[in-house]
């Protein structure tokens, strides 16, 4: 067995299953983790900090490099941690052990049956800070990893994974902030949530072809991860999959994607760019909140509405074009967007949330034409009163048809388009005063209809 210079192999054949899984007696030295109680509210999560005052040898020196190996009768049903115990030991130090696990009967590392966060403390190797290294090559019956079986392994800067490996339960690797690699096997078809959660040293992830989707918080908070190359089968990204990905620069989703889930961007704050499928249809809540570099978006044509606060907190974003199929907004889409400076809306659009231009300091009139899109910002903005506002959508809709239909110059056809229009007050809208500002205005319809609207403001 090779290893490092004055390393002690410490081979284990015997009574293995009680080895690798027999429980500590007494964790009292351990510190509580509050950290990741609830992945689907997406807290900040403190819990998977390192711990830097633990794991240290006993005397303070440099602890020795080892090599610890488990080399056969591994039972595939794991029940208790004597190795997570030996690891444990302060002795050990941090980042000084190379685990060699060599089993060809093994087939099951950990528990997928672990449902609550609070069960991590079961898994083999929990919170094992001395472990440098894993290498899992030598189990070549080996399909599927536990859920949280490296979690918080603080120290631990690579893993080796057999071929046969197909699922990666719930946070196997969560809270592991040294690991800068692992090699994901082809034949690897699931992720389990939050799998990466809190890998803040990993800087790339090559998935394999044969995944087809992300569980929720997959990278969430991988704070150096600048790239991600997601194979073709990939359909669906769950919740809060790139959340807190502050070094993440750009993404190119595969054309299969149809769905985005809520917070999959949060807190990208280096993200300029996103390659959106013509395939997506439905983007959740919060996609790209607080993506401060993200300056331009082209939403596919089958998006159909917008959840709430999508681009809220886009300070650098300056121009939007929905999809003539967009007919609902949610709440707060482009709340701060302080550098937005036009948005084309589309004429299908039947339902705005509230604030949704609120704080976009810097969006102004883009009333250069006469569309019905270009004076609706103002409308939909800075109008509360639904009903007043829908007799608003219903006469400049039609009064920009009729500007849209007739022939002739500019003025011609606001000319043409005003003699549409009933000159009595039949309705709650002014029409008379409707007409005064048209006309006052030189034939240039829409800084007239932008002052008549800004009189009920």
């Amino acid at each position: 067995m090779s290893g490092d210079t004055g390393a002690r192999e410490i081979v284990v054949d015997e009574d293995v299953e009680n080895f690798l899984h027999a429980g500590s007696e007494d964790d009292s030295g351990l510190e509580d983790d509050s950290g990741l109680e609830d992945d689907s509210g997406l807290e900040d999560d403190s819990g998977l900090e390192d711990d830097s005052s633990e794991g240290e040898s006993s005397e303070g020196e440099e602890a020795e490099p080892r090599e610890i190996v488990v080399d056969e009768g591994v039972d595939n049903q794991v029940r208790s941690g004597a190795l997570r115990e030996r690891l444990q030991d302060r002795s050990l130090g941090k980042g000084t052990v190379t685990l060699v696990v060599r089993d060809p009967n093994i087939t099951i590392i950990g528990d997928m049956n672990y449902i609550y966060w609070d069960d991590r403390e079961g898994a083999p190797l929990y919170r094992c800070k001395s472990l440098l290294r894993v290498d899992l090559k030598g189990c070549t019956n080996l399909t599927q990893l536990g859920n949280y079986v490296f979690s918080r392994c603080s120290s631990l800067t690579s893993v080796a994974l057999p071929d046969g490996v197909t699922q990666l339960g719930d946070g196997v690797f969560a809270g592991c902030s040294s690991l800068t690699s692992v090699a994901l096997p082809d034949g690897l078809t699931q992720l389990g949530d939050t799998v990466f959660y809190g890998c803040s040293s990993l800087t790339s992830v090559a998935l394999p072809d044969g995944l087809t989707q992300l569980g929720d918080n997959v990278f969430r908070e991988c704070s150096s991860l600048t790239s991600v190359a997601l194979p073709d089968g990939v359909t669906q990204l769950g919740n809060g999959v790139f959340c807190g990905c502050s070094s993440l620069t750009s993404v190119a989703l595969p054309d299969g994607v149809t769905q985005l889930g809520s917070y999959v961007f949060d807190e990208c704050s280096s993200l300029t760019s996103v390659a959106l499928p013509d395939g997506l249809t439905q983007l959740g809540n919060c996609v790209f909140v607080g993506c401060s570099s993200l300056t331009s978006v082209e939403l596919p044509d089958g998006v159909t509405q917008l959840g709430y606060q999508v681009f809220a907190g886009c300070s650098s974003l300056t121009s939007v074009a929905l999809p003539d199929g967009v007919t609902q907004l949610g709440d707060c889409v482009f709340y701060e967007c302080s550098s937005l400076t036009s948005v084309a809306l589309p004429d299908g659009l039947t339902q705005l949330g509230d604030g949704v231009f609120v704080g976009c300091s810097s969006l102004t009139s883009v009333a250069n034409s006469a569309g019905f899109s270009d004076v609706v910002l103002y409308l939909r903005d800075r109008y509360k009163c639904v009903t007043l506002r829908k007799l608003f959508l219903q006469l400049l809709g039609k009064y920009n048809q009729a500007v849209n239909e007739a022939n002739g110059t500019e003025a011609e056809k606001h000319a043409i388009a005003l003699a549409y229009f009933p000159t009595d007050n039949s309705s709650s809208l002014d029409i008379g005063l409707f007409l005064q500002t048209m006309s006052a205005s030189g034939g240039n319809g829409v800084e007239g209809v932008v002052g008549y609207i800004l009189k009920f403001v």
